[in-house]
């Protein structure tokens, strides 16, 4: 999996990832994200290249959400549709923004 993080400003930070979240990369997906948000505010997560989530990813995203929950916002942008029918049917999508 391929993760780039990219800071707006100060208070925001946007993540593209490709491939699946799945057990081989959800660790490290997590990882780098949680490393770089302590001072954010605005926390974007591009799905364009997502193709799957597995339930260990479904983990990562529900431990990012509640971090930034204390400390900002969270959204989740270009969701695929097979990507979005998970977070539709775990319930995902009754609590993270989506667009």
């Amino acid at each position: 999996m391929e993760i780039v993080l990219k800071k707006i400003n100060d208070e925001a930070l946007y993540v593209k990832a490709s491939g699946k979240l799945d057990i081989d990369s959800s660790a490290e997906y997590g990882t780098k994200i949680k490393d770089a948000i302590d001072d954010v505010k605005d926390l974007t997560l591009d799905f364009a290249e997502i193709t799957y989530v597995a339930s260990i990813g479904l983990r990562v995203l529900l431990e990012l959400y509640q971090q930034m929950s204390k400390q900002g916002s969270m959204k989740l942008v270009n969701v695929q549709d097979p990507v979005m029918n998970v977070l539709k049917m775990t319930g995902f999508d009754k609590f993270l923004s989506i667009s």
